[in-house]
Formats: C-alpha cells, sequence, structure tokens
C-alpha cells in the first residue's frame, strides 16, 4: 500500500515512461524527465524550483516517431520532492484543451505502450 489514499485517476497511465522534456513557464524554461504518461496528464521530474500548483505551464516533448516537438498546455497539480534522488522534484499535470495533432500523437504513443506491453504479458 502506498498510503497516498484511493487511486483518483480515471485515465490507464504508462508508468514507467522516461522520455526528455522541457516545461515552459511563461519565460522559465527547465528541463525534465516525464515518469509517467496518460492522455489526460503526466508526472514530470526535474532539479531545482518546480512551477507552483495551479501554474499554467507548456509540455514539450517528442512523442512517438514524429521529428516534431509536441506542445502540450497544462496545468500544475501537486507538487513534492522525490524520494529517490534528493533535490528533484516532481510534479503532476493535467492536459488543458489539445489540439487534433497533438491530441492523435498522444494517444498513439499510450496506445502502443500498452499494445507491447500486452505482447509481453504471459
Amino acid at each position: 500500500m502506498s498510503g497516498r489514499g484511493p487511486e483518483k485517476r480515471r485515465h490507464p497511465r504508462i508508468q514507467p515512461f522516461v522520455a526528455p522534456c522541457r516545461v515552459l513557464e511563461g519565460t522559465r524554461r527547465m528541463v525534465g524527465y516525464l515518469t509517467d504518461l496518460s492522455t489526460q496528464g503526466a508526472q514530470v521530474a526535474t532539479q531545482g524550483t518546480p512551477p507552483a500548483v495551479n501554474a499554467q505551464v507548456v509540455l514539450e516533448v517528442r512523442l512517438g516517431r514524429g521529428v516534431f516537438h509536441s506542445r502540450l498546455p497544462a496545468t500544475v497539480l501537486w507538487v513534492r520532492d522525490t524520494a529517490a534522488e534528493p533535490g528533484t522534484k516532481s510534479f503532476g499535470i493535467v492536459f488543458g484543451a489539445l489540439k487534433g495533432e497533438e491530441k492523435a500523437a498522444l494517444e498513439a504513443v499510450v496506445e502502443e505502450f500498452r499494445r507491447k506491453a500486452s505482447e509481453l504479458t504471459p
């Protein structure tokens, strides 16, 4: 039992899902890593000061096999220290209204990961 209380997510997530990303908050840019992903949100780990709860951010990440970076608007839901790595902070984000291309790329990456995971299950 994790001690975090009942699971509140309504959408399955990919975990672990590690992918480099950038988080933009106004003119501030921070480098991080996605540590889980769903079609509705993600968790990001970063060094330094994370955005505040309720901050409006843009997640820049390369999704799937495309060569372009998706720019996904999001809102920060929570922030906490990462016990596994001192000095690292994690924060959860929920995506805002996604454009057709970004939404399709996100859904495709989540579906491909699920498909590959099901092939590994006996």
